[in-house]
């Protein structure tokens, strides 16, 4: 049976975030604010470090550990071939206010932006400690949900603007793009405009 996904709208999503903002649950509202404004996976979101704010462009997050694809394969003998993975690797723009957030939130010493207030510090959470967090904090939706709203808002903006921009979005969200889509570049400018229209 095929599981349906939950996608909040606009309002609820306010509605929710407002709530976390006067129930003082500042690291769920990051979490939540991750996946569903910069269209982040649990994997992603639970390895993001410190040091890669702002690493290679002002109000760019490096996501370094995401999602593993694979890149081809390696031979052994004659027959048996090894599938090769590597992670993809990419950098997102982050909105002025949830920049603003993530400097107010986040504590230098520390190695994670969601960091741990006991045990060690320097290891990130499991992915599934998303789910716990979400479920705990009455988000009425799950993790993957954020995401599916990262990509409505996404579209929605783009139609509104009549620039559909598929390539850009298979690149915000660490999809693998088509043939076509692969052709030329995408600025880093272009991007964090793009990302600060739809998130202001």
């Amino acid at each position: 049976m095929k599981h349906t996904v939950i996608i909040p709208d606009k309002e609820g999503y306010r509605t929710t975030l407002a709530r976390l903002i006067d129930e003082k649950e500042f690291k769920t509202l990051l979490a939540l604010r991750m996946g569903c404004e910069m269209g982040m996976s649990r994997l992603e979101i639970v390895n993001a470090r410190i040091s890669d704010l702002d690493r290679f462009h002002q109000r760019g997050l490096w996501i370094e550990i995401a999602k593993q694809v694979r890149r081809g394969y390696k031979y052994v003998g004659k027959k048996k071939r090894i599938p090769i993975f590597e992670m993809r690797q990419r950098e997102i723009p982050v909105n002025p206010n949830l920049y603003a957030i993530m400097q107010s939130f986040i504590r230098k010493e520390q190695m994670f932006i969601l960091y741990r207030e006991k045990g060690d510090v320097n290891k990130h959470f499991v992915p599934s400690y998303l789910n716990r967090m979400y479920k705990n904090n009455n988000v009425a939706w799950a993790t993957h949900g954020s995401r599916h709203f990262f990509k409505n808002r996404m579209m929605d903006w783009m139609r509104d603007a009549r620039q559909v921009d598929e390539g850009l979005l298979a690149e915000l969200m660490g999809h693998k793009k088509s043939q076509t889509q692969q052709y030329g570049s995408i600025s880093w400018d272009y991007k964090r405009d793009v990302i600060d229209k739809v998130f202001q």
